[in-house]
């Protein structure tokens, strides 16, 4: 029994739709008409199962009002955007406090269609690669100097799905709008207003 605050006058607010009501409802049916891996299985049955009676809880009471309010055990799978809202907001602070005083660019780098099969096989090899390509052509494109000549910063995040649920791994990359120089100058900035061409990177062997 766990002893905690009168829960009763504190109103707890929920999303109109969940993804844990949405795998219960139509994730057996998702199962028969879907191909799932062992872990796609997994992940479905813990969202569905998060925060239910069926992983356990413990029981909050209000020690002056004797009101009772049972709180069920969080799946705690990387994949529930409700177990993980925690750690990413945590992760999004951190980033802040990388902040550089200098304006930023994104630059999306997909992987091509045809490797779309080999990355679900081999999901951590694709992805490495992809993550080293992208950034190391970004690194290389900065140093140039006809487009920057410096040394720039990047944040890379993977994405594994388009927006309608299809396997499109891509990586969106925030770039810094400048950087470090490569001799003893400080930094150079780039105008904010004014996009580095892009151009060399379609002709990067």
């Amino acid at each position: 029994m766990h002893q905690a605050s009168c829960p009763r006058g504190s109103a707890r607010v929920r999303p109109r739709f969940e993804v844990a009501e949405i795998a219960r409802s139509a994730g057996h049916q998702l199962a028969q008409s879907h191909p799932l891996t062992p872990e796609q299985h997994r992940v479905l049955r813990d969202i569905a199962r998060c925060r239910t009676a069926a992983l356990g809880g413990h029981l909050e009471v209000c020690p002056a009002c004797d009101f009772k309010h049972p709180a069920y055990d969080s799946c705690c799978n990387r994949h529930c955007g409700k177990c993980q809202a925690l750690a990413a907001h945590r992760w999004l602070d951190k980033r802040l406090d990388r902040l550089l005083d200098t304006h930023y660019f994104h630059v999306t780098f997909t992987l091509p269609a045809e490797l779309r099969g080999f990355a679900r096989s081999h999901p951590v090899l694709v992805y490495d690669l992809l993550f080293q390509a992208a950034t190391s052509t970004l690194l290389e494109l900065g140093r140039v100097p006809k487009w920057l000549g410096a040394q720039l910063g990047i944040t890379a995040v993977l994405h594994t799905w388009s927006r309608k649920l299809h396997f499109h791994p891509h990586l969106h990359c925030v770039v810094t709008g400048g950087g470090l120089c490569l001799d003893p100058q400080p930094q150079v900035d780039h105008p904010p207003h004014e996009a580095a061409s892009f151009t060399p990177l379609a002709h990067r062997p």
